[in-house]
Order: C-alpha cells, then structure tokens, then sequence
C-alpha cells in the first residue's frame, strides 16, 4: 500500500484548514461562558438549538466560520464527538473534546465551572 500524495491544491491546503478549525473549537473550549461566545459570534440563540444534531450543526458553524476550507467539506462526525473534515476520498475528524461533547450530546451547562482565587 502507497501513501497518498496531494492530487489538488484543496489537499495541500488541508493543514491550514485543519489548524483554523482547531483555533476556533480551542477558543470554545477555554472561553468562561460557552453561550456568551456562540451568540456574539454567531449572532444567535440557545433555544434555536433542540437536540444534538442542530446543536453539533452549531459548533460546526463556530469552528468553521471565517475559514477558508478550500473545497473541504465540514460536518458534524456520525457520532457528535466530532467534526468530520472530507474531500473526494479523504476524511480527517477533528475531535470537540469533553466539554464540547457534553454540550453537544445533552445540552449540559454553557458555564464553564467557577474557579475560586485563593
């Protein structure tokens, strides 16, 4: 069996696709207020969002906005603990990580935890 090689100038730009999706689910996952987040910068609403697909549909839309995924196509993985990037015959997941998961699965708390300061 071969290694593949890069066909097309949407497979070289795979890395940079990749890193930019990352960067924007690290923002997500370290932010104190998951909701706060999703609405500044999708301009929406919690209650828009009723179950676990139109909920990965939103994170999706987070990791990927002001991407330039060049041909690759971005959708929630199979099972939403992750984001499935694809084009032609290739597919990468990205995974959302625990927090990411948990609000995608059963809508759990948007608030990260408090920390106390000693």
């Amino acid at each position: 069996m071969s290694t593949p090689h890069p066909h097309s100038a949407a497979h070289l730009a795979l890395a940079p696709v990749l890193i930019s999706i990352e960067r924007n689910l690290a923002r997500l996952r370290d932010c104190t207020d998951l909701e706060f987040e999703f609405a500044l910068e999708l301009n929406d609403d919690n209650s828009w969002y009723r179950d676990p697909a139109e909920r990965a549909r939103r994170v999706q839309n987070f990791a990927t906005r002001l991407v330039d995924l060049h041909a690759w196509q971005v959708t929630p993985s199979p099972d939403r603990h992750g984001l499935a990037v694809e084009h032609g015959e290739y597919r990468v997941t990205v995974m959302l990580g625990k927090r990411l998961a948990d609000y995608v699965l059963d809508a759990s708390p948007a608030v990260a935890p408090s920390v106390t300061l000693r």
